[in-house]
C-alpha cells in the first residue's frame, strides 16, 4: 500500500485547518511530530504522524464527471446519498502516505487515514467521504471509525461490500481490499439472502 486517499465532500469552499488538527488532538489524541510545525496555507495544510505524511488539500470545485454522484448510488445504507452528495461544491482531497517510514504497516497507514477523516468529517460543512469505492454520510463514518478506540478495526468504513441480484440469486463484492494487498472477493449468484452475503464478507474481510 503505496497511501492512503480519499475526498471530503464540501457544502462550500472553504476549510478550517486549525479546526482540524483541534479535532485531531481532542478525539484521537494525535498531535504532530515533535519538531514538526505543520505547513498551513489557504488550500493546503501538511504535517508528519509518526513519520506518515499527513495531506490536506482544498479543490474549490466539485469532482469531475459526476464521479462521486455515481458511486454514492451504489451506499444501499444511505438513500439520500446522490441527492446529498449532488450539492457539494468543493473538496478536500486527504491523503497519507509513508515518508521514510517503510515500516509502516496499511492498517496502520488506514488507521490514521481514517482518524484524519474523521477530524475533517467533525465540520459540518462536510456532506460525506468519497473512499473504498462509494460515498459514506459523515455520522456513519465517523461511528464506525470509534472502533479503533477499541483497536477494533472499522471494516464497514474500509472495505464497501456491493449487493446485487438477478434471476440467477443473489451477489456481493468487495472493493477496497486491494489498498491492504489482498484481493478483492466476489460472491456470484447465491441463494443466500443478500444480508447474509454482507455478513459473510465482513467476516472474511475481518479475518483476511
Amino acid at each position: 500500500m503505496r497511501h492512503a486517499q480519499g475526498f471530503i465532500l464540501l457544502k462550500e469552499k472553504r476549510y478550517d485547518p486549525a479546526r482540524i488538527l483541534d479535532a485531531l488532538q481532542r478525539d484521537w489524541g494525535i498531535v504532530p511530530d515533535s519538531g514538526d510545525t505543520p505547513t498551513v496555507a489557504e488550500d493546503s495544510l501538511m504535517f508528519n504522524v509518526n513519520g506518515l505524511l499527513c495531506s490536506i488539500a482544498l479543490m474549490p470545485a466539485p469532482l469531475p464527471n459526476n464521479e462521486a454522484e455515481q458511486n454514492a448510488a451504489f451506499n444501499y445504507f444511505w438513500p439520500e446519498a446522490v441527492a446529498t452528495v449532488r450539492q457539494h461544491q468543493a473538496h478536500l482531497l486527504v491523503v497519507v502516505m509513508p515518508l521514510g517510514n517503510d515500516a509502516a504497516t496499511p492498517i496502520t497507514m488506514m488507521s490514521l487515514y481514517s482518524k484524519l477523516v474523521c477530524a475533517c468529517l467533525a465540520d459540518d460543512n462536510a456532506l460525506g467521504i468519497y473512499t473504498s469505492g462509494t460515498v459514506f454520510a459523515p455520522d456513519f463514518y465517523r461511528d464506525v471509525c470509534s472502533s479503533l478506540h477499541e483497536n477494533e478495526l472499522p471494516i464497514p468504513a474500509w472495505i464497501f461490500i456491493g449487493l446485487y441480484g438477478s434471476e440467477e440469486g443473489s451477489s456481493a463484492y468487495t472493493i477496497g481490499l486491494e489498498q491492504f494487498n489482498k484481493m478483492e472477493l466476489e460472491i456470484l449468484n447465491s441463494e443466500h439472502e443478500p444480508a447474509d452475503l454482507h455478513a459473510f464478507l465482513c467476516n472474511i474481510c475481518d479475518y483476511l
